[in-house]
């Protein structure tokens, strides 16, 4: 992906055409080709992984402190 930092908004190329798309668009305004997004099982997954090794790692902290 090319990153056109005097641009209002990044570009990203079109893997199906090849034009340089704004990044905040979701489609290609001429092939119609749909980047992919990222869900919000996505955008949250970090917060998932950081609750469950706290979860882990509580007990042992538990043991270690007594």
């Amino acid at each position: 992906m090319r990153v056109d930092l005097d641009h209002p908004f990044p570009l990203r190329e079109c893997p199906s055409c090849g034009l340089d798309v704004p990044s905040n668009e979701n489609r290609c305004p001429i092939c119609g080709y749909e980047f992919p997004t990222r869900g919000a099982m996505h955008r949250n997954l970090w917060w998932i992984a950081l609750i469950i090794l706290l979860v882990l790692l509580l007990p042992l902290l538990t043991m270690l402190r007594s």
